[in-house]
């Protein structure tokens, strides 16, 4: 695998032209769309390319001012043409299997995106990809086992073994080996897995990993399995969400460093069949902001006091429970009109102190009434008066998800108590360590606390 790949780099190198590249005119270049959050600096680092040749290129007179879903040009990519997309690696992926999912020429996809090794390639890094209209993305049929070769994948998966030797581009099918990927010609009628694989397909959302983002990791199998993981150095916790359908959910720690995190993977079918797999996970920074110093009281800083009580908190959230009480996206814990005065992850500075604290969760001001509200079905599982966090309730709605809500003024619900979503639980106030009246949402995904708007904007999972 690896000479194949040097042998491609090496003969697409010979083949590019000598000496500057000749300015071409706009129907010869690709063309890529602007997307939310783009900017000129964003877009000439990602593709490569100086900042000053794509104003030139464009006539862009205002180059501070892009609009989304405005077209640029984009120079120096010879060779290459059509609309250019920008996407994270999925999970699985080398180089070949993306050369052969995407139908786009090894040798072009590591030009454009400036691989010399195939370590580069790996799951939540920015691939570009170039897409023609003549271009159809392949279905993922699975991997080949060990013993396996391509005509008994054939026969198992009910495939044309010539038809499935060509769209692999298995000009010799002793080439393939165990764990590599096999696609097939997408819409088409016809099985989509190799039999004898009890996990046929993996899906991770979102990617890349971020901090304090929730990710959602999805396991397809044949039939019933034992399944168990790890995200880095935390256990995953999978719940059977449909037959043969596998989901766990994680949160990424806001403290935690990007780079490479490790995913693995372990599932064992009730016949005796195994399953392993081992793959890097890009994580990146989510560039949080700092808040202004606060002044506290200090007696709230003092760990004696502080680390019982994340103990408390910490015990109370750990456990998964079978049931998943929510079907519905999450509804704000207070009535509109909502006023946020601080973000999750935001950094922050206690009395004069270095900036070595985040933000847990979300801080809702009082713009309209006082009412605390359950952001989604769940049991109450904690409710008691805290240092910190002041009068505090804690809800469980299965899965390892819990809402905390922190300093009210009032407790409407006890230990116990199955709350629906809209639910009145409390009252805003100024308990623990505040520095104004206001209501403190904690979301925990698997003992972490992650940003809670992102569950105000999509249903996990």
């Amino acid at each position: 695998m690896y000479k194949r790949f040097l042998l491609i780099i090496i003969l697409s190198l010979l083949l590019l032209p000598f000496g500057a590249a000749q300015a071409q005119n706009g129907n010869d270049n690709p063309v890529y769309v602007v997307q939310p959050g783009d900017n000129l600096t964003t877009i000439a680092q990602e593709f490569g390319v100086p900042a000053r040749s794509i104003i030139q290129i464009n006539n862009l007179t205002n180059p501070d001012s892009l609009n989304v879903g405005t077209p640029l040009i984009i120079p120096g990519l010879e060779g290459v043409h059509g609309k250019l997309t920008v996407s994270a690696v999925p999970l699985g992926y080398d180089l070949e299997s993306l050369s052969i999912g995407f139908q786009i020429p090894q040798a072009q996809l590591a030009r454009i995106n400036r691989v010399t090794s195939p370590s580069e390639i790996f799951a939540g890094a920015n691939l570009i990809l170039p897409q023609n209209d003549n271009q159809n993305q392949l279905d993922q049929i699975g991997q080949l086992n060990p013993g396996q070769g391509l005509l008994e994948a054939a026969i198992a998966s009910h495939l044309n073994p010539w038809s499935l030797s060509v769209t692999n581009n298995a000009v010799d099918p002793s080439y393939l080996i165990a764990g590599d990927k096999l696609f097939y010609q997408a819409g088409k009628d016809q099985s989509s897995q190799i039999s004898n694989s009890i996990v046929t397909k993996m899906e991770a959302l979102p990617l890349p990993l971020r901090q304090g983002n929730t990710f959602e990791l999805r396991v397809y199998t044949k039939g019933p399995v034992t399944l168990t993981g790890k995200l880095g150095s935390t256990d995953l916790i999978f719940h059977l969400e449909k037959e043969n359908q596998y989901v766990a959910l994680q949160g990424i720690y806001g403290f935690a460093a990007p780079g490479l995190t490790m995913l693995q993977i372990q599932a064992t079918s009730d016949q005796g069949g195994t399953f392993t797999a081992e793959e890097s996970l890009l994580l990146k920074s989510s560039n949080f902001p700092q808040d202004p110093p606060l002044t506290v009281d200090p007696k709230t800083m003092d760990p004696a006091f502080t680390k019982p009580e994340d103990d408390l908190i910490a015990n109370a959230t750990q456990s998964s429970t079978a049931d998943k009480l929510w079907t519905k996206i999450f509804r704000p814990p207070v009535d509109e009109p909502i006023c946020i005065k601080s973000w999750y992850g935001n950094r922050r500075s206690y009395n004069g102190g270095p900036y070595i604290y985040f933000h847990t969760g979300v801080d809702y001001g009082v713009c309209a009434n006082l009412n605390v509200l359950a952001p989604a079905p769940g049991r109450v599982v904690f409710v008691g008066n805290l240092t910190v966090r002041g009068n505090a309730t804690i809800i469980d709605h299965g899965w390892g998800i819990y809402s905390g809500f922190y300093h009210q003024s009032k407790i409407n619900v006890k230990v116990g108590d199955v709350v629906e979503a809209g639910q009145i639980i409390g009252q805003i106030g100024g308990t623990g360590r505040v520095t104004g009246p206001h209501l403190h949402w904690d979301l925990f995904v698997n003992g972490i606390q992650v940003d809670p708007l992102d569950w105000l904007d999509r249903v996990y999972p």
